[in-house]
């Protein structure tokens, strides 16, 4: 597995949202301060649609490594347009302004080769990510234009991490 890389050229300060018609900003610090989470997780609105009503946990899935905290609150927001990171030039993704999910963190875990992956741990993911071969479909779709600059092959090769969340309400 290759070392840790950032997925981001800066850490972010304003986040997007799609309001209507209009794009509008807001400052991160005061987003999460305001819902109390400790940061957002983005989803595509693809994936963001399979998190069913009745589900009360959910298995996420990043590249590498997470940053989430067991007991800390984290924010699911939907992604309305996909941002862009090439290894130098990164735009931003915007949000989707209405729906949230609130969530708890429960477990996480890091730097994961794929092999090392359980069966288990797909009980709770979304329902079109069921298996590793699935879990890589997906990864490698989803950071398709965030890590731009990296290969199918490259992405894979740097592992995963996953979070298991609890469900708490949708807002």
């Amino acid at each position: 597995m290759k070392k840790s890389f950032n997925r981001h050229t800066k850490e972010l300060k304003i986040i997007f949202f799609k309001k209507g018609k209009n794009i509008i900003y807001e400052n991160l610090s005061f987003f999460v301060k305001k819902y109390k989470v400790h940061k957002i997780i983005r989803l595509l609105n693809s994936d963001f649609k399979l998190i069913k009503k009745n589900m009360n946990k959910f298995m996420h899935f990043s590249i590498q490594n997470t940053g989430h905290k067991p007991g800390k609150n984290y924010l699911i927001v939907k992604i309305v347009k996909r941002g862009y990171f090439d290894g130098t030039i990164y735009k931003p993704p915007i949000f989707d302004s209405k729906n949230f999910i609130l969530t708890k963190c429960i477990s996480v875990q890091n730097n994961v080769h794929y092999v090392n992956l359980k069966k288990n741990v797909f009980k709770h993911s979304l329902s079109n990510i069921k298996n590793i071969y699935a879990l890589k479909k997906n990864i490698n779709s989803r950071y398709k234009k965030s890590l731009a600059h990296l290969s199918d092959k490259e992405k894979l090769s740097l592992g995963v991490g996953t979070t298991k969340l609890k469900i708490l309400k949708r807002l």
